[in-house]
């Protein structure tokens, strides 16, 4: 434990105390009649020692006083030290109190972490369906550019015969389109215009009478015996063949000259 300094007061009085003895003895002793000259000689010798003293208690006195100086700067910067480990004891609590949060939401990224790693799971399962869609996809396309070269090929045959045939055909078809008139076209035109008309006629008109040909045959090869026979008879008739020369010359006659 560190012995109590002395305080400041106290040290000047005694100095002060001090140098008054002294003071004092010495006009004692001057004062004195039947003293001897080594006693006076003693006395100045005190005075000397006292004034000597006064000095060193000055002086004392001065560096007591920055050592006071000096204790009160360290109290203060005692309190300014308690302050701010009472500061720093705030912020560690601070600190606990926002590790314990940290630990709480490192506690939720690693749940949301698990399931981040489940979702991409997922996503590497849907991937590797995506590859083997994409890989059918590509097999597919494969096939398809096949055909379409298989196409083109053909296209390319079919070009090569259209060019013959346009070769083979383009003296007749250019013949044909420098004969074409406008008046032809028209008619051409206005022909396809009916051709609706036509087909339909075709199938309601034409067709049952081509479909009643095997059973009309029969009856037009009668047709034509009795036609013949009747001709024969009219020839054997008497005089027919005046009649017929008549009737030729008649005709001729009716012929527009």
């Amino acid at each position: 434990m560190p012995l109590p300094l002395p305080r400041v007061s106290q040290v000047v009085d005694l100095a002060v105390s001090a140098a008054g003895q002294a003071v004092s003895t010495a006009a004692a002793v001057v004062a004195l009649p039947g003293r001897v000259v080594r006693i006076v000689d003693g006395a100045e010798m005190l005075v000397a020692r006292a004034t000597a003293t006064l000095d060193a208690a000055d002086e004392a006195i001065g560096e007591v006083r920055g050592l006071i100086e000096e204790a009160e700067r360290t109290s203060t910067a005692a309190a300014a030290v308690v302050a701010q480990a009472a500061q720093t004891a705030t912020n560690a609590d601070a600190i606990v109190v926002q590790a314990a949060q940290t630990a709480t939401n490192a506690d939720a990224i690693v749940v949301q972490a698990a399931q981040t790693a489940t979702s991409a799971d997922a996503v590497v399962v849907q991937a590797k369906q995506t590859a083997t869609a994409a890989d059918a996809i590509v097999a597919q396309a494969e096939q398809t550019a096949t055909n379409a070269d298989a196409i083109v090929e053909q296209a390319a045959q079919t070009s090569v015969k259209a060019g013959e045939l346009i070769s083979a055909y383009e003296p007749h078809l250019r013949r044909f389109v420098d004969n074409l008139s406008p008046e032809e076209v028209d008619a051409g035109i206005r022909m396809i215009d009916e051709l609706p008309r036509l087909a339909h006629h075709l199938r309601t008109d034409v067709m049952p009478i081509l479909a009643t040909l095997d059973r009309v045959g029969p009856d037009i090869h009668e047709l034509l015996n009795v036609t013949r026979d009747l001709r024969q008879a009219i020839i054997g008739l008497p005089g027919f063949a005046m009649f017929r020369r008549r009737g030729a010359a008649a005709e001729d006659d009716v012929k527009p000259g």
